[in-house]
């Protein structure tokens, strides 16, 4: 089908630049230009049907731009970056306020602190979110006709906790 799609798109493309070079204009057209004067080499009612060829050949263009753009667009793009942390995760003395930010931004943010795997049923990330040492945060973004987000997973220990602080992401459960 995508093949399909290419070939009709670039054939359309060519057949519109044909039309448009063919259609005589103000300036006599292709025919003025290769020194045939004001006249159409097929016909004086030419350039009602060439007008009429043109809006068809707009309108299957439009149809044919539109459908390879869906049918193109790759896997990584229908893919929402996991979110991000800011401060990212490191260990914490005392309480902070944590910002998650993603891309897409109107794609929704949910999220968990108790250890359990975010899902749209969890919190919706609004503001930012108050955390304590010892936290673990779970977020994971959701958005319509997207693929979800791998989970991003903050772990900010207390100080005296000797664990890794890099933040993590869970690739996301495909359904099958």
């Amino acid at each position: 089908m995508d093949t399909f799609v290419a070939i009709a798109f670039l054939v359309v493309c060519v057949l519109l630049i044909i039309i448009v070079l063919l259609q005589k204009g103000r300036g006599g057209g292709l025919g003025g230009i290769l020194g045939g004067g004001g006249q159409s080499a097929f016909g004086t009612r030419t350039g009602d049907v060439f007008t009429w060829v043109t809006i068809v050949l707009v309108g299957v263009f439009l149809l044919l731009a539109i459908g390879a753009t869906k049918s193109f667009r790759s896997k990584e793009q229908a893919k929402i970056a996991a979110p991000t942390f800011y401060p990212p995760p490191k260990p914490i003395a005392k309480a902070k306020l944590i910002t998650m930010a993603v891309n897409p931004r109107k794609a929704g943010i949910f999220y968990t602190d108790d250890g359990s795997e975010p899902t749209r049923r969890s919190r919706k990330y609004e503001a930012p979110v108050r955390i304590t040492p010892g936290t673990t945060l779970k977020a994971r973004a959701y958005l319509p006709g997207w693929d979800d987000s791998d989970m991003q997973i903050g772990v900010y220990p207390h100080p005296s906790a000797t664990t890794t602080t890099a933040p993590t992401s869970v690739p996301a459960e495909t359904p099958n």
